[in-house]
């Protein structure tokens, strides 16, 4: 019950990505989207927001630790084995922003795949990053880092597909 329930929710949200303008791959690849960790659904929206010292003992001597809205995962299914994966980026009024795409493998390990400051998003056309697992190894998070201090007030939306 659970795993049908599980792949219409899959269908529908292939079917927002598609209404919403995201770029999925090449037809002759099968994609699903990807579920945020720790939010709902498979796109997130945010606005790159500026680093802050969390309250608490640390933060009340002057230890400099900073959080930020930056990094977003998606949770690979532990079930599936997919060829590649596909973040889509776009930004309604356009903008400037660092990104990084990685993806995280159980041994504690990441695979980078992009790494660029100051990328520029037009509204009209959305950035889209594959990245290629390793051989014999699926990574359990895909991550996206989207911000940067030059990039503070700047609003996206992302989303990730696993493809076959």
């Amino acid at each position: 019950m659970m795993n049908n329930l599980n792949r219409k929710l899959t269908v529908f949200l292939g079917l927002l990505s598609i209404i919403f303008g995201f770029n999925l791959p090449a037809k002759s690849e099968t994609c699903i989207p990807l579920t945020v960790v720790r939010g709902q659904g498979s796109t997130v929206t945010k606005t790159v927001s500026p680093p802050t010292i969390p309250a608490g003992p640390l933060g009340a001597l002057g230890v400099d630790i900073t959080r930020n809205n930056w990094n977003t995962d998606w949770a690979v299914p532990s079930e599936e084995n997919f060829k590649s994966f596909v973040a889509t980026i776009s930004s309604d009024k356009g903008g400037s922003f660092d990104i990084k795409m990685y993806l995280k493998y159980s041994d504690q390990t990441t695979g980078e795949f992009y790494n660029t400051d100051g990328v520029q998003i037009n509204p009209t056309q959305p950035l889209t990053i594959e990245a290629t697992p390793r051989p014999d190894d699926e990574p359990y998070q895909v991550n996206l880092f989207i911000g940067g201090l030059n990039h503070i007030g700047n609003g996206y939306t992302a989303s990730v597909v696993g493809c076959y």
